[in-house]
């Protein structure tokens, strides 16, 4: 599926502020599944300087610096992206201690470190635990029934500004936002020994109430097949409709956007515009069964 993408943002401050160092994770990522055509990043105020790289978790990461007081920061960024997951089931599991759960990996254990702690809270274990029993102890099963059941059982909201909350405290509200929702998971599967990562990026669905919104998954690592993504907001295994930006161990880590100011009683407002327009004809979403 090919797509283009305009999305505006603007801070607005009550006072003029300094604005510290600002990380912007906004470039899409570029991979199997993904094919960047183009890609433009607009900032205002201009900043003082503006370095690209990779980041810790291999993401795109444009840091901005700035000089002076700023009364706004204003992004725009337009793109153009090719994805092409469309089977996300097309894959060989190739290590079949990771089927049968709690997951073992081999080899690849050092390396997962970091997406398989920390330890989930007692409630939230407890949760996948109940996961478990209805999914016949098969780690496929487990992962298909914990994104269906997220979504069936708590309710999707919309929260434009905030961190993501933890897991047990969405757990106890039965409700979040979608990355409230993909923090949830990623603790649901490291409860079970499954190397999970968060994910911020877009979904394209036309009609629905967070269409012109970030969106935010969940991605499991499976020996065979890499990386793969399920999203609890939606039921669904992640396909050719999402666009991923970044991804870490936790939601801070693939925030699209970090930074902060400096300045007295300063009250900030966001203003902000996702338009997503497909260049194909879409197809129907994948379904988890």
């Amino acid at each position: 599926m090919r797509f283009e993408v305009h999305h505006n943002l603007r801070y607005t401050y009550s006072r003029e502020v300094f604005l510290e160092p600002t990380s912007i994770r906004l470039k899409p990522r570029a991979d199997f599944s993904q094919r960047v055509e183009y890609f433009n990043l607009l900032v205002d105020p201009v900043p003082s300087g503006l370095s690209e790289s990779l980041d810790l978790f291999n993401n795109h990461e444009a840091l901005a610096w700035f000089s002076g007081k700023q009364s706004t920061f204003a992004l725009q960024t337009h793109f153009k992206v090719e994805t092409t997951l469309s089977n996300p089931f097309n894959y060989l599991i190739t290590d079949p201690l990771v089927l049968s759960l709690p997951a073992k990996y081999g080899a690849d254990s050092p390396a997962l470190g970091p997406y398989l702690k920390p330890a989930p809270d007692p409630s939230v274990a407890n949760l996948a635990q109940e996961l478990l029993r209805e999914s016949d102890d098969n780690a496929l099963n487990f992962l298909f029934h914990a994104t269906d059941y997220i979504h069936r059982e708590f309710q999707h909201v919309i929260r434009p500004m905030g961190d993501a909350l933890p897991a047990l405290k969405t757990l106890k509200r039965r409700e979040g936002a979608c990355r409230d929702l993909a923090v949830l998971l990623v603790d649901i599967c490291r409860s079970m020994g499954l190397a999970a990562r968060f994910v911020s990026g877009y979904k394209f669905d036309p009609g629905s109430k967070d269409a012109h919104d970030l969106h935010a998954w969940t991605e499991v690592y499976l020996p065979g097949a890499g990386w793969r993504g399920y999203d609890p907001s939606w039921g669904l295994a992640v396909s050719d409709l999402h666009i991923p930006l970044a991804s870490g161990p936790t939601a801070q880590d693939a925030a699209p956007l970090s930074g902060n100011f400096r300045g007295t009683d300063v009250l900030s407002k966001l203003d902000y515009q996702v338009k997503i327009d497909c260049l194909d004809e879409a197809p129907k979403a994948n379904a988890l069964y």
